[in-house]
């Protein structure tokens, strides 16, 4: 007598095989965009503890009280990778630190969106010379601010 599998044997295989990946693929994806959006979040909390900080210092050491929009040159992405590298969830060619707002956050960067999949803003308030500047992870499909003091 030979040994084989049955049809309907076969079939069963082949339905939870399928079942297992209609469950799988899709968690994968979203893996892949949490990462991105972590590697965002983490960027921003550097920005904060680090970056922002040493740029704050090196403005209220020149006499700018401060502010570090005064600091950056026209190639703010290069400038700004002197202190930190830049990822490549960040669209290099929209850095702009003199954006950074007084007294209220507007845009400095925004996500590069064939990677991010959704649009992302990093915000900035400009730092005072008691303060130093702040920056905000912003999604803005639901206008969720990721990172905040």
């Amino acid at each position: 007598m030979k040994k084989s599998f049955t049809m309907i044997e076969l079939i069963f295989v082949i339905v939870i095989l399928g079942i297992l990946a209609a469950v799988a693929i899709p968690k994968y994806f979203v893996m892949g965009h949490t990462a991105h959006e972590s590697n965002l979040i983490s960027f921003v909390k550097t920005l904060n503890r680090t970056t922002g900080e040493d740029l704050w210092a090196r403005s209220i050491n020149e006499g700018k009280n401060g502010s570090i929009k005064y600091l950056a040159p026209i190639e703010d992405a290069n400038f700004l990778s002197k202190y930190i590298d830049i990822p490549k969830e960040i669209n290099a060619s929209s850095i702009n630190l003199k954006k950074c707002g007084e007294g209220n956050y507007s845009t400095i960067m925004r996500a590069n969106i064939k990677i991010m999949r959704e649009e992302y803003n990093i915000t900035c308030k400009d730092g005072t010379s008691t303060t130093a500047p702040y920056f905000q992870l912003i999604r803005l499909n639901d206008n969720k601010v990721l990172v905040t003091r």
